[in-house]
């Protein structure tokens, strides 16, 4: 598991030039790209329960399956109080997020950009996101876990870690406003370390899993770069051609 989680971890998905660019400001108007990508990333943000349902339904273990009812509670909203108190160490409210879900809080992200939520997302998030659940609805659950756990919820923090900073530098937004990225680099990285329990324990019983959970997680990233891939084309000349 941990030459996966590293081999997923220095996956151009996870430090995409796009991702390193709207951290820089490298494009010609950097609010720009980053009010783009708020618009586009709200089509895959959206359908994250779904991912989680139809994962969940793969495992066949109770304890397995308790780890996404908590994930699917925490999308919601509902933060407990252990968890309450480490945000707070990191300067995060627990008034800014408790009792409202996440598509709710990325709408907030939205908002402070002065960009409406309902606006309609483009091919490149349409294609991703169906791509995307097409793998965890046909594959094994060792395949969706691979996809959704170590090539989704493990890396989450680090790609996280570009945009919040690109945010900061580039925006004048508050904290507040994103907190929805700085929550998601913390209460996802735990929910990457219990799927990667769950995937210990497929492989322990089903040593071939490994295979699967390998092409899940190489699956996801290849799919996400490849939205990275459109999103960079588009911060780069889309701004010239709406001028």
């Amino acid at each position: 598991m941990e030459s996966l989680v590293s081999e997923a971890k220095a996956h151009k998905a996870t430090n995409h030039p796009y991702l390193i660019d709207l951290q820089n400001g490298n494009f010609e108007d950097p609010l720009w790209a980053i009010k783009d990508f708020s618009v586009q990333y709200a089509g895959y943000t959206a359908w994250f329960p779904k991912y989680l349902t139809i994962t969940m339904s793969k495992l066949e273990k109770h304890s397995h399956r308790m780890h996404f009812i908590q994930n699917l509670s925490e999308e919601g909203g509902i933060i407990d109080p252990d968890e309450a108190e480490e945000l707070k160490s990191l300067g995060i409210e627990e008034d800014w997020v408790q009792g409202i879900p996440h598509p709710e809080l990325f709408k907030r992200f939205q908002q402070a950009l002065g960009v409406h939520p309902d606006q309609e997302v483009d091919e490149p998030v349409i294609i991703w996101r169906e791509m995307f659940y097409s793998i965890l609805l046909h594959g094994s659950a060792a395949e969706a876990i691979g996809a959704i756990g170590i090539g989704t919820e493990s890396i989450v923090k680090y790609m996280y870690q570009y945009l919040t900073k690109g945010i900061q530098d580039h925006t004048a937004l508050h904290k507040r406003d994103y907190v929805f990225f700085e929550l998601h680099s913390e209460i996802d990285d735990a929910h990457g370390k219990a799927m990667i329990e769950v995937a210990n324990e497929l492989t322990e019983n089903s040593p071939e899993s490994y295979f699967d959970l390998r092409k899940g997680m190489l699956k996801a990233l290849g799919l996400r770069g490849m939205f990275w891939d459109l999103m960079h084309e588009r911060a780069k000349n889309l701004y010239k051609w709406k001028k």
